[in-house]
């Protein structure tokens, strides 16, 4: 159908599509209180003037996506106003509430809290409470931490803020995001716990989670296994290894772990093939429904409420009731209702990745699959052609709908999804199958063995399958870096292709490939400009030193002052070595020398750069003066500046992030006092240091 017809088709669709834009305006714009309630005061009136029969038809239609626009902007903005207070500075008092199941990573363990400030004295306008990560030294206690807990600790807590490394993780955003305003470490001796709280629906379903995972491990389940069939029924993947999550992602099959509508849609074909009462009569309809609906939710409830499997949920909810009422519900109107209702009560779920997927999945699933059947002439073929073209049309439209997510995330896109899904998806039916009628027929011993073992075969071939696929040559191709422009413009590249096929306008078409293939050739010209010289990167890594020589033939090595088993670096160098596409990095915690550096004593000679680092008390037996360009400081650092620089003149002084905090306090004073250029790595983010024939240069890197 063409772009209007879709529209006047689906009314909800634009109203969703409107309120999604008003919330992503909102949040960039920052519009503000006054701006707000104009617009939608303006809005609402031209709306109830669009119910006047004098007034031209469209003028309602214009009402209702701008109220829809200015809906969006105003619960992006009342939810923006919320994350804004910050916590107080220093060591304070808290009590928190455990809302998820804890994590041990490691030699701490990780919880998600709604922590209250008990101390008694509060500044007006500073944050009291709210949801924050509590990091805690792994130990029996700890361990025997669950959900709905209470705990009272003593520390800091901070603003979620990015550490400001090339390439990272956006854990400001994502916090934003997902609504954590702040996250603290607390020491040993420093917390108790005070027992169980009262817990809410979304905390018994993750305990309800928890016992079906243990359940498991009981009848045998472990490894990558267990990981498997925790993701695919009830949405818990903590125990996934990263080699199987990669495998997964290069083979295209990674939206099989995560829950979203795809599982509730087996489980949903599953009661329809299962359950009687296939009459038409209202008295047969109803009962049915109500059965397969109670059973869809119950497996929400059981996955821990998720968002994606939530939108899901009420997308199958709502098909059901038009069943009911003997209406053909459109599923685009559904899910665009789903979608209004979720982002009413959190806006922030529109920059959520599960949302943006789950959505962009569904979305074009059920935009494509009806015009790619109709061109393939599916119905008239044979049960298994039907079968397997059925599962190569789904694959292909979920692929495209979800493609500039996948391409901005995570830069890779796997060849052999259409291979791949050929087999897991039905694997992953059976999975779901046996898992049913495992826990139908737990009472009977018996049959809990034998569909637990035939639970354990299909779980073991699915993975062989996954990690043959994803060993096949050229498995997954590594795209170039796009930002939020790029991915639009992929976006809507997608859309006018959609577009054009669905009405026949291969022209149109073929003027999106090319503008695109133009908009390549300007991009590789412009990159090939700004290509980033060679140069030294201090990292921002508060557990070890960290520098990072860059030659510009791609060949790189990792400088430290620990050995590589000791060090934890690669979640800090690997984004940054990912998307440059360069080789993989030398190890270097010694004397070292090859053709681009020299690095012995501790000084590092490269491209006419002489770089120092200090980590120890050693320099000061030095006697004689050698003068560096930059010195880096870092923990295991003693002694004055003073003393440093009659030792190692310099014109930079880099305090590491591995600094203690109160050396890194009285370094910077010192600093100050000797009229010393320092720059603090914890405060401004990684740095760059470039050389520039007898001078160089300090760059930083955050947010590049």
């Amino acid at each position: 159908m063409a772009g209007n017809q879709l529209l006047s088709a689906n009314p909800l669709l634009k109203l969703s599509i409107s309120m999604m834009i008003g919330i992503a305006v909102g949040r960039y714009c920052g519009f503000g209180a006054a701006e707000l309630l104009s617009f939608a005061a303006a809005s609402l009136f031209v709306l109830l003037y669009g119910f006047l029969r004098t007034a031209p038809k469209w003028v309602f239609g214009v009402g209702a996506v701008l109220f829809m626009f200015a809906a969006g902007a105003f619960v992006e903005y009342k939810q923006r106003c919320s994350m804004e207070p910050k916590w107080m500075g220093g060591t304070r008092l808290y009590e928190a509430q455990l809302l998820e199941v804890p994590q041990h990573k490691g030699s701490s363990t990780k919880v998600l809290a709604a922590a209250v400030d008990v101390d008694s004295v509060l500044v007006p306008g500073a944050r009291s409470q709210g949801d924050a990560y509590i990091y805690l030294s792994r130990s029996v206690e700890a361990d025997a931490l669950e959900v709905g807990d209470v705990l009272r600790f003593r520390s800091e807590m901070r603003s979620p803020h990015n550490p400001g490394n090339p390439a990272e993780f956006d854990i400001a955003g994502f916090c934003y995001v997902k609504g954590i305003t702040g996250s603290t470490y607390v020491w040993d001796g420093n917390w108790e716990v005070l027992g169980k709280g009262e817990k809410t629906l979304a905390m018994h379903a993750l305990s309800v989670r928890e016992d079906v995972v243990d359940w498991y491990k009981e009848l045998g389940f472990d490894g990558d296994g267990l990981a498997l069939l925790s993701a695919l029924t009830v949405g818990e993947k903590r125990d996934f290894s990263r080699e199987l999550k990669e495998n997964y992602a290069a083979a295209g099959a990674s939206h099989i772990l995560a829950l979203s509508g795809l599982h509730l849609g087996l489980i949903y074909l599953l009661l329809s093939v299962l359950l009687p009462l296939r009459r038409r009569s209202f008295w047969t309809v109803v009962p049915r429904e109500l059965i397969i609906v109670a059973a869809l939710w119950a497996f929400a409830y059981i996955a821990g409420l998720p968002a994606s499997v939530v939108r899901s949920a009420i997308l199958f909810t709502l098909m059901s009731v038009g069943r009911c009422m003997r209406h053909d519900v459109s599923s685009l109107s559904s899910l665009a209702f789903a979608a209004i209702v979720m982002l009413l009560f959190s806006p922030h779920l529109l920059f959520d990745i599960s949302f943006q997927l789950s959505f962009s999945a569904v979305f074009a699933t059920l935009l494509l699959t009806p015009h790619l059947q109709r061109l393939l002439k599916v119905d008239e073929r044979g049960v298994f052609c039907r079968y397997v073209l059925n599962l190569l049309i789904l694959s292909l439209s979920a692929q495209m709908g979800t493609l500039p997510f996948v391409w901005y995330y995570f830069g890779v896109f796997p060849l052999y999804f259409l291979l791949t899904n050929l087999f897991v998806v039905p694997l992953a039916f059976v999975v779901m199958a046996l898992a049913l009628l495992l826990i139908a027929t737990s009472f009977f011993y018996p049959f809990e063995l034998l569909f637990s073992a035939m639970l354990q075969f299909v779980t073991n071939l699915m993975g062989d399958v996954v990690s043959l696929i994803s060993s096949l040559p050229g498995a997954s191709l590594a795209l170039p870096p796009i930002g939020v422009l790029g991915a639009a413009c992929v976006a809507l590249l997608l859309f006018v292709l959609s577009y054009s096929f669905i009405n026949r306008k291969w022209w149109l078409a073929l003027l999106a490939v090319g503008c695109s293939l133009v908009l390549c050739v300007v991009n590789v010209v412009v990159d090939g400009e700004e290509k980033q010289p060679k140069g030294v990167i201090v990292y921002n890594n508060n557990k070890n030193p960290l520098l990072h020589i860059v030659a510009q033939n791609g060949e790189n090595w990792l400088l430290s002052t620990v050995p590589q088993l000791d060090a934890e670096y690669e979640y800090v160098s690997s984004p940054y070595i990912k998307r440059e596409g360069l080789l993989q990095p030398v190890w270097v915690d010694s004397d070292y020398t090859c053709d681009e550096f020299v690095c012995r004593n501790g000084v590092l000679r490269y491209g006419g750069l002489k770089i120092k680092v200090l980590a120890d008390d050693l320099w000061s037996e030095n006697i004689f003066s050698e003068p560096v360009d930059v010195v880096v400081l870092c923990r295991g650092f003693l002694g004055s500046v003073k003393e440093l620089v009659e030792v190692y003149p310099s014109g930079v002084v880099l305090l590491d992030a591995s600094l203690y905090k109160r050396s890194r306090e009285r370094i910077l004073r010192e600093c100050a006092a000797l009229d010393i250029e320092a720059v603090d790595i914890s405060r401004s983010g990684a740095v760059k240091i470039v050389p520039r024939g007898d001078n160089f240069e300090i760059t930083p890197l955050r947010g590049k």
